[in-house]
């Protein structure tokens, strides 16, 4: 009887603690899209309208890592800014979590 071993490719451990390049960003927006079609929200609503409307614009970005930077910067202009929103989500996740 043989016994043959395979390799593994090892996954790390570690966190790495880098910006989100622009394809990151395009499959998060793929997968919200793909989650509203599940829940059954129209094509026309505000919600799918919205990520449709920022996949287009993150493909139309003559540079898409600075498209994306730029928009960070506007939705969270400061550190404040973005750590009260961070609250803000925590609490909502408290409150919808089962």
């Amino acid at each position: 009887m043989s016994t043959t071993t395979q390799n593994i490719d090892q996954v790390s451990t570690e966190v790495k603690s880098s910006k989100p390049t622009w394809q990151d960003i395009e499959k998060a927006i793929v997968i919200i899209t793909q989650t509203g079609v599940l829940y059954k929200k129209k094509k026309d609503e505000r919600f799918m309208q919205n990520y449709k409307k920022r996949y287009t614009e993150l493909h139309q970005a003559e540079d898409p890592d600075i498209h994306v930077l730029d928009i960070a910067k506007r939705i969270f202009p400061n550190e404040e800014k973005y750590i009260e929103s961070k609250k803000q989500y925590q609490e909502c996740q408290r409150l919808f979590c089962y």
